[in-house]
């Protein structure tokens, strides 16, 4: 018996090893056609409001800025780092950031499927095959079902988290060899990314290894070196920040916890996500082989349970704050397909699901994508009439959203010299403090009413020193804005600044004093070039 065990084993890695080596041409032209088609899509989003920001940071840091004090930063300081390498080399090489940062998020998550890829063939799985003849499927997860969350901290974070998951349904299966204690340590480098992003993503390492535990029936997987690895990063990280910024732990963090988490919706979020998720999960169980346990799926969905409490703990319904647990949902579905097929030796992956739960499955994922399909991309028209203006102008911005503001700031060739990416704590606090009003609570009121002041009266400080000269105004955020200009003083602004061009969005106002530079001509280079022009 052991004898016949050993040579299916043997056979069946065999049979394995010649599918990977006839279909891995035939993936990279698929991850090429997948790539090409990606970069043309990409184009309907452009760089996103939050990538656009974040390049900025980093570009006002290479130029001496401080973060957290003169650049007013939300996040912790891994959301800067993490495009810091692209950005810094765009620098270096004279190139715009927004290229090595795009170029900067394929090679995250060709790197994450390389890696879970290895992982996957050394744990021998049953399904390795399989899931390697649907690695497109997979690459078009990661680089064209994001839409308008492409390049965002979560998106790349997640990348980097699937080894991690891998590693756990590894652990998860009976009588396998354990992993490497190098190869544990890499997967929990790599799934430590999300956490340093957002460290409430540790749920989502939690809740899987404890799956695993329960399936091992014992506690050792929770204390696997992953884990070890993952927390000394996550310490380490902690001591970084005190250190080098303690600006966010004393000043930022205090104010995001006071303002910015009391605003919270959840009914967009159920309307948004919930149900498509609860589509792919009734697809994953209507295909759950009776008796079987495919742990990659299970692991996936364990993921992808998890990550719906960052979801509505975060609480503000965007849609890469939902793309860690729809990804993880979907990629659990590809698993137990993979899993089928190699089950019943099906050369049709679509063939082995019954016409109701394909149904389901697709009209999961349609709903699942449509919060990732509208754009914040700038009108076209816009942009141009700005270029015309202007060259290079500095730029602040009047409203709430980030996306008012950039990526337009960007694309316009401008200098964003706000403190502030945009208004969102003056704008937040003013509406807990009118909510506080009404419910009858005066002392909170106060409390909000103070915070406002004080960010209003800094923000006109601030516009009367710098003089910016495009002011981008937010048109649709008019209780925050008419405040503004009523109270604090901007209609005294702005009354030294003209339309120049609007859109249903924003309106832009252009200094009356601006003049255009004018482009250096031939003749005017040679004169300052010259001796004489140098001498004087």
């Amino acid at each position: 018996m052991s004898i016949s065990n050993d040579v299916s084993t043997l056979e069946r890695w065999r049979s394995q090893d010649l599918a990977t080596s006839l279909f891995s041409s035939r993936n990279a032209l698929a991850f090429a056609a997948i790539t090409i088609f990606s970069i043309v899509w990409q184009m309907r989003w452009g760089t996103i409001p939050d990538t656009s920001w974040l390049i900025t940071a980093c570009e006002r840091m290479l130029s001496g800025e401080r973060l957290y004090s003169q650049i007013y930063e939300t996040n912790p300081p891994f959301s800067v780092w993490l495009y810091w390498p692209p950005v810094a080399a765009a620098r270096m090489l004279g190139i715009a950031p927004e290229i090595l940062v795009q170029a900067w998020t394929y090679l995250a998550a060709l790197a994450g499927l390389l890696f879970s890829g290895a992982i996957i063939k050394r744990a021998g799985f049953p399904e390795t095959a399989s899931l390697f003849k649907l690695a497109p499927a997979f690459y078009a997860m990661l680089v064209i079902f994001p839409g308008n969350a492409f390049s965002e901290r979560e998106h790349i974070g997640v990348a980097f988290f699937i080894p991690l998951l891998v590693l756990h349904a590894w652990r998860a299966r009976e009588n396998a060899t354990p992993p490497s204690l190098g190869l544990a340590a890499l997967a929990g480098l790599s799934g430590s990314m999300l956490l340093l992003v957002k460290p409430y993503y540790a749920i989502m390492v939690l809740v899987p290894a404890l799956l695993v535990a329960v399936r091992r029936r014992s506690l050792k997987p929770i204390f696997a070196p992953e884990h070890w690895v993952i927390g000394g990063v996550c310490i380490a990280y902690l001591g970084a920040v005190k250190l080098i910024y303690p600006e966010f732990l004393h000043n930022v963090y205090p104010l995001l916890a006071d303002v910015y988490a009391q605003i919270g919706v959840f009914q967009p979020i159920l309307a948004r996500y919930g149900f498509a998720w609860c589509f792919l999960l009734f697809s994953a169980f209507r295909l759950w082989p009776a008796g079987r346990f495919p742990e990659l799926t299970a692991v996936g969905l364990a993921a992808s349970v998890a990550g719906m409490f960052p979801l509505f703990y975060q609480a503000k319904g965007w849609a890469y704050h939902a793309y860690p647990t729809i990804f993880c949902a979907i990629a659990a579905i590809f698993c137990l397909l993979a899993y089928l097929r190699s089950e019943r030796h099906s050369e049709n992956l679509l063939s082995l699901v019954p016409g109701t739960t394909r149904a389901l499955m697709l009209a999961g994922v349609v709903v699942a994508f449509c919060p990732y399909w509208s754009s914040q991309k700038p009108d076209s028209t816009l942009v141009a009439t700005i270029h015309t203006a202007t060259d290079q102008p500095t730029v602040a911005l009047i409203g709430s959203d980030i996306a008012a503001g950039h990526p337009l700031n960007r694309m316009i060739g401008g200098r964003f010299v706000s403190t502030h990416v945009s208004d969102w704590l003056g704008a937040y606090s003013l509406y807990l403090s009118k909510l506080a009003e009404l419910s009858g609570n005066a002392a909170e009121a106060t409390h909000y009413n103070t915070i406002m002041v004080r960010y209003a009266e800094g923000k006109r400080e601030e516009f009367e020193r710098r003089r910016p000269d495009v002011i981008v105004f937010q048109k649709d955020d008019m209780y925050w804005t008419n405040r503004l200009r009523k109270r604090f003083g901007f209609d005294a602004i702005l009354a030294h600044y003209r339309v120049l061009a609007e859109d249903d969005i924003v309106r832009i106002y252009l200094r009356d004093d601006y003049i255009r530079p004018q482009p250096l001509t031939d003749d005017l280079v040679t004169l300052l070039s010259s001796p004489a022009a140098v001498s004087d």
